[in-house]
């Protein structure tokens, strides 16, 4: 929370660019979503004013043997709610529905301009996690070429589904069901769990059960039935941890790779609970602490409570 003297109507802060009034330190606002109230929105889409990467043409530079390649795309922040004392677990159903939306048509946007690379999804709550502002906010990127992460993705599906004929994220999302072990809520179009090899305590994905490889791809009723969840999972790790910092990222086929059936999507949401140390530097190896089992446990009996309004 802010402290009385800085902060003003509804928790907005006198020198956050994200809260109402401002607006002068925005270099555009790129989307509004309206409401009735003051005030007179509720969602807001500008462009980063650091941004990671920005223009469009990618140039490659070589050098004494080593090749670098210009830091191009777009990255946009994607403001969840005029109040400078929110969270994303605070907001309403039909809020947080708007936020997906919003997270989508930003996705096809940036899909469009770019025509190939990779369109990245994120939020990051808490310092730990990276968020520089408290303000609630997610972020979108654009690349203008293919991460290394994706690209090994993609490698990878394209030689499981090759040796199988079959998308190997279904695959795995039926042999998930059918254990049940770390499976923390099914939905009619989502499943909600702790993966098998997880990168850290109580990290969940939420994997559309219809095989799509792309984030783009989702029907409206899925886009609500994922705010949904999403909201749900994150109230969980709140009741059970505290407000703990956490990422999420949305990972999905971009570019030319939105039609591959060996890419499936999904949002990983991975709190910072563990520090790698020098044995993870030095190996490569991930130690979680905790069992992914007990952990899909833990989350289940999790009540997922709304915190009371400020």
């Amino acid at each position: 929370m802010t402290a009385p003297d800085e902060a003003g109507h509804h928790g907005a802060h006198a020198t956050c660019p994200f809260c109402p009034g401002n607006e002068s330190s925005l270099a555009a606002i790129l989307e509004e979503e309206p409401q009735d109230v003051p005030p007179g929105w509720r969602i807001r889409v500008v462009p980063n004013i650091y941004p990671l990467v920005s223009g469009d043409p990618v140039a490659r530079h070589a050098s004494r043997g080593h090749l670098s390649i210009e830091a191009r795309g777009c990255h946009e922040v994607v403001i969840e709610s005029p109040r400078h004392d929110a969270d994303l677990t605070d907001l309403g159903d039909d809020h947080i529905a708007a936020v997906v939306a919003v997270y989508q048509r930003r996705y096809r946007a940036m899909t469009a301009r770019l025509g190939r690379g990779a369109v990245v999804v994120f939020r990051n709550r808490g310092e730990r996690a990276g968020a520089s502002l408290r303000h609630p906010h997610s972020q979108v990127v654009g690349l203008a070429v293919t991460p290394p992460r994706l690209r090994a993705m993609a490698r990878w599906g394209a030689g499981r589904y090759r040796a199988s004929g079959q998308c190997p994220t279904c695959a795995e999302l039926a042999r998930e069901r059918e254990a049940a072990a770390r499976i923390i809520e099914e939905t009619e179009s989502f499943v909600a769990l702790v993966p098998f090899a997880a990168t850290g305590p109580y990290e969940t994905w939420l994997v559309p059960k219809r095989h799509m490889a792309s984030f783009g791809a989702a029907e409206p009723h899925e886009l609500a039935a994922l705010a949904s969840l999403l909201v749900r999972s994150l109230r969980r790790l709140s009741s059970l941890l505290g407000p703990v910092p956490y990422n999420f990222v949305i990972e999905s086929a971009s570019g030319r790779l939105t039609d591959a059936p060996y890419l499936h999507w999904r949002l990983r949401i991975v709190p910072k609970l563990a520090i790698a140390a020098g044995f993870e530097l030095g190996s490569g190896f991930v130690v979680n602490p905790s069992l992914p089992e007990a952990d899909a446990e833990a989350l289940r009996d999790a009540t997922p409570r709304r915190r009371p309004d400020p």
